[in-house]
């Protein structure tokens, strides 16, 4: 069930990820992972390997198999996206794309987080308690 459960979750950020980096890079979705090596297409599979490998609950062997390869090439895209990234103006904006949504993210997840604890039914120093705790972790 786990691995069901990683698939449906790796799919939905593949998904997002392949959606906001070939509107960037201006190529069609269906044909960022064929084997063709253009420039563009290459800049989309970089960005997405990269954007995918952030998420912490997704390991670079599961990155690979959502992409079509293996946990080294996730490597050398995350490698070759950090390095364009500070050499070259479209990848620095790029980047900037995927820090923001990361962050957005992750604010998100840390409202509903506290949200939950402050609907719980639990006693107000409790609820205050386990908030110092969210605070602290992030």
């Amino acid at each position: 069930m786990k691995k069901l459960e990683q698939g449906l979750y790796g799919n939905t950020k593949l998904a997002k990820a392949r959606k906001l980096c070939c509107n960037y890079w201006g190529i069609d979705e269906k044909i960022v992972f064929t084997k063709t090596r253009s420039g563009n297409i290459m800049n989309a599979k970089h960005s997405i390997r990269y954007m995918l490998s952030l998420d912490d609950n997704l390991t670079l062997s599961d990155v690979g198999g959502l992409t079509g390869c293996d946990h080294s090439n996730v490597i050398n895209s995350r490698k070759v996206f950090l390095y364009l990234s500070n050499h070259d103006v479209h990848y620095a904006a790029m980047n900037r794309l995927i820090l923001v949504d990361d962050l957005s993210n992750k604010q998100n997840l840390l409202r509903k987080t506290i949200s939950d604890v402050i609907l719980s039914e639990t006693t107000p120093l409790n609820q205050v308690n386990q908030i110092l705790d969210i605070i602290k972790a992030n």
